[in-house]
């Protein structure tokens, strides 16, 4: 006679290995899929599989966390050493992976806590960037003017590269929803374009709706307007 064995359970699942430096990976993987507003110490242990409290042990708070995490995405901003020797080319480098780790995490640009501290990767980030100025001779306001301008421009390139992506995904709902596609105008400036008085304005929304963009400004190019700061330190700051 064959006796039916009750049905084992499955065993407990083992809970993953937890470290500091796993608990920031979890953060950031979070804060790409879903905003910075959905990190929470909850999430990241549901994440890891760990105790709601677990990641305490590692991290005393959430700013402490968001300043790990801008940590992290400033290690994505290093340029492998050694710098080129040229300093264009050594601050077009460090313009180019600045701008890459920006947009893989564009939560870093604005996820800022009060009273953050600079961490070893963004000290190293600047580090690399001062230590390129400094081939140039220039004085230590003249260097920190010129890379607070590469800073401000691949800032703001990102900055308006994701509200560019936001207009075209409301854009495009628009469109499926059968509405009209273009810009929103206040009626004092479709007036004003009537008049002739705004006539430039009126002729660079009309060609933006006749490209089939759905009215919307060309993604800006990057490396173009880099070489013309560029350009300007060069002719400004690194004859001194």
């Amino acid at each position: 006679m064959q006796v039916e064995r009750a049905p084992q359970e499955p065993p407990p699942l083992k809970p993953a290995a937890t470290s500091r430096q796993a608990i920031v990976e979890a953060a950031v993987e979070l804060a790409d899929q879903e905003g910075i507003e959905a990190v929470s110490m909850r999430r990241l242990a549901e994440r890891l599989g760990v105790g709601t409290m677990t990641p305490y042990t590692y991290v005393e708070s959430k700013a402490e966390l968001i300043e790990l995490m801008r940590d992290e995405v400033a290690r994505a901003m290093l340029v492998p050493e050694p710098l080129p020797g040229d300093w264009r080319e050594a601050l077009r480098q460090i313009a180019i992976r600045t701008r890459e780790a920006m947009e893989a995490h564009p939560w870093a640009v604005s996820a800022r806590p009060h009273g953050a501290r600079v961490r070893i990767n963004l000290a190293r980030h600047i580090e690399q960037s001062a230590s390129v100025v400094e081939t140039l001779g220039a004085d230590h306001e003249i260097g920190a003017a010129a890379l607070s301008a590469v800073d401000d421009y691949v800032i703001g390139h990102c900055m308006r590269l994701r509200a560019r992506q936001r207009v075209i995904r409301d854009r495009r709902a628009a469109v499926a929803a059968g509405a009209q596609p273009g810009p929103a105008i206040d009626p004092a400036v479709e007036a004003a374009i009537e008049s002739g008085e705004l006539r430039r304005v009126g002729r660079l929304f009309a060609a933006r709706a006749q490209s089939g963009r759905l009215a919307i400004a060309p993604e800006p190019d990057f490396e173009t307007g880099l070489e013309w700061l560029l350009d300007g330190i060069e002719t400004t700051v690194a004859p001194r």
